[in-house]
């Protein structure tokens, strides 16, 4: 029997008596009871009342975008079907967020609330709940499509077409630290909840957490925020104060597994190249350069002299080359040498932009590829051999698909 209230873990790290942990916030159904349902909770969104003789004030954007978009928000339970004596029965077994994004009834949420689910029902603002698909899903950017039928009916008979409101996308190119961000789901299956904060900052692809060798698995990198996240959000729309969509909430980092003020969102531009592949395709194929690097910054400047490079040098060592990179000449270190008791790998290439972008970390290498190309684009890679910059032209292959996210703990 899987297991009810639990929280999916993608990476856990300690430092002295502090745990970070880097959750994924999808919560579980708070039921044990075979076949119960899970409780329904109305909305919880209350909107001030303005005192008669107050001045006149600009009201929370927070009102307005709730407003605007609560319709198009909907809470999604993941269920198991379950083996009885009698047969089967279908039990729920976790709950997530998603928005609406076309009038076709096309819904995109997280991967990770979807994944292991045998059904699917979702719950529109009304608390009208019908079934829906299994659309698409890419495990490596933590996104899924699923579907309801805008055809389908409710209980009294009448179609839910009339429910089906999409979204507006924005532009998260364009989100600056700073400006308002407002969040709707479900956190701990609450539904139609809202919360209101910053952007506290944006996150590139490989951006390192505070603890040393520990990166946040941010594919596409991420929008930071304050506003309140929690397990039952993942999925859930992140809006600006426009009322436009400019992330979908997927993580949170903790000590406790709860929010503490730092959450993530998958900026709405990875989802606006993503999510055509999905709905079409049902799964989304990822550019691959081919090759295994360690930053130079993590030699440190004794380590770059002994391989030859300047002490201030930056840029990706090739460790390994497979695929198009090893087929464009692209040369691998050939051994190791040690060094202050740490061995360090030698004589491969230098990997320093791509396309004339400087790729100073691995996160600037895999932005480059992954958020800019497709498999069989050619790219220009410029590499230090030997002290010469040389200009290797090579054609991307296709990442490996993950047919399970395989988030720890």
């Amino acid at each position: 029997m899987r297991a009810f209230l639990r929280t999916v873990t993608v990476a856990i790290a300690s430092w002295a008596t502090t745990a970070l942990l880097f959750a994924a916030c999808t919560a579980d159904s708070a039921t044990g009871r075979t076949g119960q349902a899970a409780p329904r909770v109305g909305p919880s969104v209350v909107v001030p009342t303005v005192a008669a003789h107050a001045a006149p004030a600009s009201p929370n954007p927070a009102v307005a975008v709730y407003q605007q978009n609560g319709a198009s928000v909907v809470n999604i339970t993941s269920l198991a079907v379950v083996p009885t004596r009698q047969g089967q029965t279908v039990q729920p077994q976790g709950v997530g967020s998603g928005f609406i994004l076309d009038t076709d009834g096309r819904i995109v949420t997280n991967n990770h609330v979807v994944q292991d689910a045998d059904q699917l029902a979702v719950t529109f603002q009304d608390k009208t709940t019908v079934p829906a698909k299994l659309v698409g899903r890419d495990p490596d950017n933590d996104l899924a499509v699923i579907q309801v039928d805008p055809n389908a009916t409710d209980d009294q008979g009448k179609s839910i077409r009339d429910r089906i409101t999409p979204v507006t996308l924005g532009d998260s190119d364009e989100v600056a630290i700073g400006e308002t961000a407002i969040a709707i789901g479900s956190p701990l299956g609450l539904q139609q909840t809202v919360t209101e904060g910053i952007v506290s900052a944006r996150r590139d692809p490989g951006d390192e957490s505070p603890l040393p060798g520990q990166q946040l698995d941010l594919l596409g990198g991420a929008i930071q925020t304050d506003a309140a996240i929690n397990p039952g959000n993942s999925g859930g729309p992140l809006f600006n104060a426009e009322g436009k969509v400019i992330g979908v909430d997927s993580a949170i980092l903790s000590q406790r597994g709860g929010n503490e003020g730092i959450g993530f969102a998958i900026p709405i531009n990875v989802v606006k190249r993503v999510v055509p592949e999905l709905s079409q395709n049902g799964y989304y194929l990822h550019p691959l350069l081919g090759v295994t690097t360690i930053p130079l910054s993590q030699l440190g400047p004794a380590a770059r002299q002994e391989l030859g490079l300047a002490a201030n040098q930056n840029g990706q060592l090739v460790v390994n080359a497979t695929d198009g990179a090893q087929q464009a000449g692209i040369q691998a270190s050939s051994g190791q040498i040690t060094l202050g008791g740490q061995r360090i790998p030698r004589g491969g290439d230098v990997i320093v932009a791509v396309d004339g972008h400087a790729v100073n970390t691995g996160g600037d290498l895999r932005a480059l590829i992954e958020n800019n190309k497709h498999p069989g684009d050619t790219v220009t890679v410029t590499v230090l051999r030997n002290g010469q910059r040389l200009d290797l032209a090579v054609t991307l292959g296709e990442r490996p698909q993950q047919l399970q996210m395989q988030p720890g703990g």
